[in-house]
């Protein structure tokens, strides 16, 4: 038997990178994945296709209401809810200097507060379910720290504080809900992939391949199989840490290798 058969999964963020690997992983070993919000309907016939459970729900992540509609809809149809992956999520590559008041309530709003008010939306329903697990996607500017991440990085930061005192918060009150947070690295996205977004949007890729401490970029299907990991009963034990799937990518790691005679 699969080892999340019966489990039935969100998955915001729609059908590109690291939401498409997370809800195919969780597919493939047996959950009933429900891809929230962005373009994910043609995703879900493809997943469904393949023999998979997948379906598509609209979903607004910065609207309370929006969530209260797709999870009443799932205990409805489903009778529970077992693991939240919040993918969703934006970036804006600048300094201190250049940014704006206005470009950091943006990205805090994606990246921080649309999983909180999904998070807070689960909650109750996992507890009805029996338990759950949570698993916000971070980002490595947590720790790998460059100049262009002033306003990704912070409210990443945020998140995993967040990732952190949820959890807490659930395993005090017994609700049996973990709640922890993946770091991808450098995968092999459309972002390092397509030669039009990196000169647009990361014009130091290929500076920033050659000084990886593992000298290769990561596979979707690795961050997807991590994702898969903490959604099932095999991680029951792990609540309000971290995983890197990173490839030594940190700032201690990039200090050490330029230290390097």
């Amino acid at each position: 038997m699969s080892r999340l058969a019966y489990k039935v999964a969100i998955v915001t963020g729609g059908a590109q990178g690291f939401s498409a690997s997370a809800a195919e992983a969780l597919a493939a070993d047996g959950a009933t994945v429900l891809i929230a919000g962005g373009e994910g309907e043609a995703f879900a016939a493809t997943l469904r296709e393949r023999g998979f459970k997948a379906e598509y729900h609209q979903l607004d992540a910065g609207d309370p209401l929006s969530w209260a509609v797709l999870v009443d809809k799932i205990m409805r149809t489903h009778g529970h809810l077992d693991v939240l992956v919040n993918q969703a999520g934006a970036n804006i590559s600048t300094t201190i200097e250049n940014a704006t008041a206005a470009q950091l309530r943006e990205i805090l709003e994606a990246d921080l507060i649309a999983p909180f008010i999904g998070t807070k939306a689960v909650i109750a329903a996992m507890r009805q379910s029996g338990g759950g697990s949570i698993i916000n996607i971070a980002a490595n500017p947590i720790v790998e720290i460059l100049p262009l991440y002033a306003l990704y990085g912070a409210a990443k930061a945020a998140l995993l504080s967040l990732t952190r005192t949820t959890a807490v918060h659930c395993t005090q009150r017994s609700y049996d809900i973990r709640v922890n947070a993946v770091h991808p690295g450098t995968h092999e996205t459309q972002l390092l992939t397509d030669n039009a977004i990196r000169s647009a949007d990361a014009p130091n890729v290929n500076e920033l391949l050659g000084t990886l401490p593992v000298r290769a970029t990561g596979t979707l299907y690795e961050f997807g199989e991590a994702i898969a990991w903490l959604a099932g009963d095999e991680s029951q034990h792990i609540t309000g840490t971290e995983i890197f799937c990173t490839g030594l990518l940190t700032d201690l790691a990039l200090a050490a290798q330029t230290a390097q005679p």
